[in-house]
């Protein structure tokens, strides 16, 4: 009785060793990065991708390519390549991977096209810049000292040293600027506004 006992463990333990053994595991996909933000020349950027079964990838638009568009199982580096974009506001699309029922997406954000410009030349140490309004704005703005900052109307900017500058601030979406102060300005030039 006992070897009986014995033998029916050791085959419910086998049935159960295999029953797991065969369970598949769910499928999986992980990015090193999970957004793109590209400026409006675009540009390609890699993406390291492990997937723990074979995959397709697919993109949103024509304007974003993506290389490989399948493999197998492991780790893979993806290619994705962005069109440049002479629109006047952003784009967004999304390179999908599919996994078995699973879908994973990166998402690809571009800037508009930023073909309005605005130049001041200035004497000082420091410079509040310009306010700008319009809808779905976007801007950069260059100090003149090498440095740059994404548009926000409340930007302050102080030089290490004194002396003339030029500021550069490039946009996409701007009806008018207003500068609050023109004291040391002896130069704006603008075009597109």
């Amino acid at each position: 009785m006992k070897k009986m006992h014995l033998l029916l463990f050791a085959a419910a333990a086998s049935l159960l060793f295999l029953l797991t053994a065969c369970e598949k595991e769910d499928p999986s996909v992980t990015f090193d990065k999970s957004t793109l933000e590209m400026t409006d020349k675009g540009g390609t950027e890699s993406v390291s991708m492990t997937a723990n079964y074979d995959w397709t990838a697919n993109t949103s638009d024509p304007w974003i390519q993506v290389s490989p568009t399948s493999g197998k199982k492991g780790t893979t580096t993806l290619t994705i390549r962005v069109d440049a974009s002479d629109r006047s506001s952003a784009r967004k699309g999304t390179v999908t991977i599919s996994c078995r029922e699973l879908t994973r997406g990166v998402a690809v954000n571009q800037l508009p096209h930023l073909s309005q410009s605005l130049r001041i030349k200035h004497t000082g140490n420091a410079f509040n810049i310009p306010v700008l309004t319009g809808s779905s704005l976007s801007a950069v703005v260059k100090w003149g000292d090498g440095s740059e900052e994404k548009y926000d109307k409340s930007l302050k900017h102080t030089y290490s040293a004194g002396g003339s500058h030029t500021i550069e601030l490039q946009a996409a979406g701007a009806l008018s600027f207003k500068l609050e102060s023109v004291a040391g300005v002896s130069e704006i030039e603008f075009t597109q506004f």
